[in-house]
């Protein structure tokens, strides 16, 4: 009678033997992720080929305020993507511009600031939506071969005139303001860490970017 008893006690107290070992709520979030990254760089639709794809590569580090909601700040990069254009440029003697074919690289480096809506109490499954403010350093370059234009006549008599061009060697960064936002969700593994699947677009004029993430984290 008396095992039954303590038995009947431990039953009892089981619930609250386990809430008392739940974890207590996470104050900070530490994730790293690799992607897809797609960037446009301009909205001039001339070019072959207006995005360009490359890997992208992330940090950030949040602060729960609440279960569901939290702010965090992300720093990424991507490696040197590349993208054909055409320009026109003046050819003295020649009523209408002359094309040439430009090859231009980029690369991008953003830190975003959001704030991240984590929907329900999942224990294993939490999606998200989050949505903030970006900031881009837009490095680039430029290259195209040399060109000429061939005046109408027998090219044995007729020489060739060479298009002057200043492509090769522009060089620069440039910086902007826009926006963020994404969604995703987060599949934990433990009570503390999870893996972290999601996609993240940006917007700060002309610069339109799309990105496919997975990564990991940890909650502590």
């Amino acid at each position: 009678m008396r095992r039954i008893s303590w038995s009947l006690v431990l039953l009892l107290l089981a619930p609250s033997l386990a809430m008392a070992q739940k974890p207590a709520l996470a104050k900070w979030d530490v994730n790293a992720s690799a992607g897809l990254f797609q960037g446009r760089p301009t909205d001039d639709t001339r070019g072959w080929d207006d995005w360009y794809a490359e890997g992208r590569y992330a940090a950030s580090l949040g602060y729960y305020w609440t279960n569901h909601f939290k702010t965090e700040l992300e720093f990424s990069t991507t490696g040197e993507g590349r993208r054909f254009t055409q320009h026109f440029v003046a050819v003295p003697g020649v009523a209408v511009n002359y094309p040439v074919a430009v090859e231009e690289f980029y690369q991008l480096r953003q830190v975003s600031a959001r704030a991240v809506w984590q929907f329900n109490d999942n224990a294993w499954v939490h999606p998200y939506l989050n949505a903030g403010v970006v900031y881009d350093a837009e490095h680039r370059r430029q290259w195209s071969p040399a060109e000429f234009y061939y005046p109408p006549g027998d090219p044995r008599t007729v020489a060739r005139v060479p298009i002057n061009h200043d492509f090769n060697g522009d060089e620069g960064t440039d910086h902007r303001v826009g926006f963020t936002a994404g969604g995703g969700a987060k599949f934990y593994f433990s009570p503390r860490a999870y893996i972290n699947a999601g996609m993240q677009i940006t917007r700060a004029k002309p610069s339109t970017t799309f990105s496919v993430l997975t990564g990991i984290g940890v909650e502590f």
